[in-house]
């Protein structure tokens, strides 16, 4: 008497599962690695903290949305914090990967409280706001312990969290247009 499975049962149930999950988790890393390149690469000096929110919160919210994955912008955080932390991007702000992580941990945190029913466009752009201010609050809480040139914080720290909230708003508003897209579209 054999103990192995059947063939039929095993490529069923296994391969193409794990090949889909794989491929989703790989995507999403790279959603992160992308934004952060973007970020690298459209860097203006505008005296606008947070207007990478934009991008980043669009990118990584939109592909939380259309994965199946519940911790979807945790991983998408953590293939940004990966790249911040090899040589190369150009940013010199040691904590950074631990600003998208935590901003991440936070989207996927309360995404996974609402429901369908509420799920609205502008309860996504109030959490991806909110989420986009731990950026600056993070750095004002790390530069009370550190002494470490935080150029945002040379006008004082209103400035800072104001314009990330609007930035994290605006980056939520498009992710959540993307996301109605890609609904009516399927």
């Amino acid at each position: 008497m054999s103990t192995n499975l059947l063939q039929k049962t095993i490529s069923r149930a296994f391969p193409g599962d794990f090949a889909a999950k794989a491929a989703e988790f790989i995507f999403l890393l790279s959603v992160g690695m992308v934004a952060v390149i973007l970020h690298s690469k459209l860097r203006m000096p505008m005296h606008l903290p947070g207007k990478q929110g934009v991008l980043f919160i669009m990118l990584v919210v939109s592909a939380r949305g259309m994965s199946r994955w519940p911790f979807g912008a945790s991983i998408s955080c953590a293939g940004a914090a990966m790249l911040l932390l090899m040589p190369g991007p150009g940013f010199h702000d040691p904590f950074m990967a631990v600003n998208y992580i935590l901003a991440g941990c936070m989207m996927d945190t309360v995404f996974t409280f609402m429901t369908k029913q509420t799920s609205k466009t502008w309860l996504i752009a109030g959490v991806t706001g909110l989420c986009w201010v731990l950026v600056p609050l993070i750095r004002l809480t790390i530069s009370c312990f550190f002494t470490m040139p935080m150029g945002a914080f040379s006008n004082g720290w209103v400035y800072p969290v104001i314009t990330h909230l609007a930035f994290g708003l605006a980056g939520g508003l498009a992710a959540a247009g993307i996301l109605t897209l890609a609904q009516k579209n399927s």
